[in-house]
């Protein structure tokens, strides 16, 4: 890498910093899986998640109500969670890594967003812009795996499908997009509801089916 000037020269050089950037709107056990993905490919490096702060029909849950949520769904990460409201987008996630004193920038994504960061990220490199400035020895895209939205499981869960089992109300189905041990299923379908202007109903859809009687 280039010294382009004495600030630069001075940065204290860090090595690699694993992380991810996303909506999380809800956070689902999908989410989860990239957090255990990044945790994993850090080996003992660095690791960061970042939420990001937008808010409208596809984004029902605050900044604040998201970040408490994910660290409250994924307890054992919940340190690696960060709060920052100056960190909009995945450049400033770049640019404020970059003055850390990083040199290697590892994102970790589904595979369905792998292709559009990597150009992103790419195009950027060692040019200055809007948003700042960063130059990174690597930038690696990592996919945490591809998404079956006919799958079972982490593999076919997404926050559109909790979004929709939150606009019909129906708490089994939206229990079946949070990790077994979180225990405010319930609570999250409130805070998703509300943001989606949904009025608050405390009798849930059960998806049970009665059997007929037999005459």
């Amino acid at each position: 890498m280039t010294i382009k000037n004495f600030s630069q020269y001075l940065r204290e050089e860090k090595g690699e910093v694993y992380f991810t950037f996303g909506r999380m709107n809800p956070p689902t056990i999908g989410h989860g899986k990239v957090l255990d993905t990044i945790a994993k490919k850090a080996s003992g490096s660095d690791w960061k998640v970042y939420v990001s702060q937008s808010t409208g029909a596809k984004d029902p849950l605050s900044y604040s109500d998201k970040v408490k949520h994910v660290r409250k769904m994924f307890p054992k990460h919940a340190r690696h969670i960060l709060m920052d409201k100056k960190i909009k987008t995945i450049w400033d996630v770049a640019v404020t890594c970059y003055k850390d004193g990083y040199t290697e920038f590892e994102l970790v994504v589904g595979d369905d967003r792998h292709q559009e960061f990597v150009k992103l990220l790419d195009d950027w490199n060692g040019r200055k812009g809007r948003h700042g400035f960063y130059e990174f020895d690597v930038i690696d895209v990592i996919s945490a795996g591809v998404r079956d939205p006919d799958a079972e499981g982490a593999e076919g869960m997404s926050a559109s499908k909790m979004r929709a089992a939150a606009e019909d109300n129906d708490l089994i189905a939206f229990t079946k997009g949070v990790p077994k041990k979180f225990k405010d299923a319930e609570g999250l379908m409130k805070a998703v509801q509300a943001g989606m202007g949904i009025k608050e109903s405390k009798s849930f859809r059960q998806n049970v089916k009665l059997k007929r009687a037999s005459l």
